[in-house]
């Protein structure tokens, strides 16, 4: 926010010249979406999607069951429930590149961490540092630096980020690879190197706001001699948000999602246990990478067009339908495949684009990231509990089935609390407001 403050008084003639781009130059926004898709993938590939990939040979190295694995997971979804709060009124305050950075030291340190556990505390506590690197590495910094670069186009750059988590996928064939070749425990130790090296440079395109570079959001141009307006400062503060029941069904929707969880932790163990090798686990999943790289655009770009809310609620539904048929999927089964790819593919897509543009359709952006946090903190007990409860019931039934289709069941119902949301999005507030603005001084006008 101080650095928002600084661009717009900077815009407005204090001191500093304002970079412009070339003419026909790309967007910078879109600069800025690409790199966080490819910190995303990096970030999230290996600490959340690859993760399933490590489950099995450490299961057999150590002699530890499923649940206490996915305890672990559950430690840091607690956690980064916990601290979301705090991390999201940290990239607000000290801007999004500074938290980014320390996030990234901190989620090489505890990969380092886990790839020497050799007892549980010790892979609890290496989970506990992953959890706190990851809420500041990459999503939620570049995220809400998106909300500022975008407004009408908001959906389609949320679609590009994300293609990054949706590549995530790809990482479990690779790391699976390269597990085969040299251990789970090098493997970490590789990834950790790969997200230092990479990562780190992408976080200078966190720098700038659009007004910065003397635009607007979305690409359009300023009028010629008018200073732009800081579009990170305009919405509710988080008091005003927190006072609004909008803000609480949007968080009990996605809370209703939060059992996906377990799906992500447990998806190539399932694959495994109904007939599958690691191997094709992992290319499953990593197909299903593939899908969602195409869909997360297209769907942005839909939910631009057609309706970001209307996109979100049936996000929920498809969700649902296709957990429910990926609990039936087996080796023997494959004709269910293509519909589960076609239900929960589109569906996720949808919830995990339009889901990060509800907070700032209909809060504005001036305090996205800790409303973000606050969000994440009241969905944190269904995160923590999906992953504990699959793995005890794998472990006293010894399959996942069921659990998945009650789980699919659950995040199905999250539509039903976006439609109780009867609260105008942002923008048509700010149209509003203008409009009564437009009238009041039209009225002084003719009394003068």
């Amino acid at each position: 926010m101080l650095r928002a403050q600084r661009g717009a008084k900077d815009a407005a003639g204090h001191g500093k010249t304002v970079k412009r781009l070339r003419p026909h130059a790309l967007f910078w926004g879109w600069y800025v979406a690409l790199a966080g898709a490819a910190s995303n993938f990096l970030v999230i590939g290996v600490a959340t999607f690859g993760f399933g990939v490590f489950v099995t040979p450490m299961r057999e190295e150590l002699g530890w069951s499923v649940a206490a694995i996915s305890a672990g997971v559950s430690l840091r979804s607690f956690e980064q429930g916990l601290l979301a709060p705090a991390t999201g009124v940290l990239v607000d305050r000290l801007g999004p590149r500074t938290m980014a950075v320390c996030g990234l030291l901190t989620l090489v340190a505890g990969l380092l961490l886990f790839s020497q556990a050799r007892s549980l505390p010790m892979f609890y506590a290496a989970s506990l540092v992953i959890a706190l690197g990851q809420s500041l590495a990459s999503f939620p910094p570049f995220s809400a630096r998106l909300m500022a670069w975008f407004v009408r186009k908001r959906g389609r750059a949320m679609g590009v980020l994300n293609t990054g988590n949706g590549a995530g996928y790809l990482a479990a064939p690779l790391l699976a690879l390269m597990l085969g070749a040299v251990g789970w425990r090098s493997t970490l130790v590789i990834s950790a190197a790969v997200i230092l090296a990479i990562g780190l440079p992408l976080t200078a395109l966190l720098r700038d706001l659009p007004e910065d570079r003397g635009l607007l959001p979305d690409g359009e141009r300023p009028v010629q001699g008018v200073a732009p307006r800081s579009t990170a400062q305009t919405g509710m503060t988080a008091r005003e948000a927190l006072h609004t029941p909008a803000f609480y069904l949007l968080v009990l929707a996605t809370a209703s999602n939060g059992t996906v969880g377990a799906w992500i932790v447990l998806q190539i163990p399932h694959l495994q246990n109904v007939g599958f090798s690691l191997e094709t686990a992992a290319l499953l999943s990593g197909l299903y990478g593939v899908v969602q790289l195409g869909l997360r655009v297209s769907i942005g770009w839909i939910g631009d067009v057609l309706g970001r809310r209307r996109m979100y609620i049936a996000s929920f539904v498809l969700q649902g339908i296709g957990m429910v048929i990926f609990a039936q999927l087996t080796s023997s089964r494959l004709w269910l495949l293509p519909l589960y790819y076609l239900t929960f593919a589109v569906g996720q897509a949808g919830w995990v684009v339009l889901g990060q543009t509800m907070v700032a359709d209909y809060f504005g952006v001036a305090r996205f990231a800790t409303l973000r946090g606050f969000a994440s903190t009241l969905q944190t007990p269904v995160g923590v509990a999906a992953p504990v409860i699959a793995g005890l019931m794998f472990d006293h039934t010894g399959s996942y089935a069921l659990i998945f289709t009650i789980y699919g069941v659950l995040a199905a119902s999250g539509a039903i609390w976006v439609l109780l949301i009867r609260r105008p999005l942002w923008a048509d507030i700010e149209q509003q407001r203008a409009a009564e603005a437009r009238a009041a001084a039209a009225g002084i006008e003719r009394r003068g």
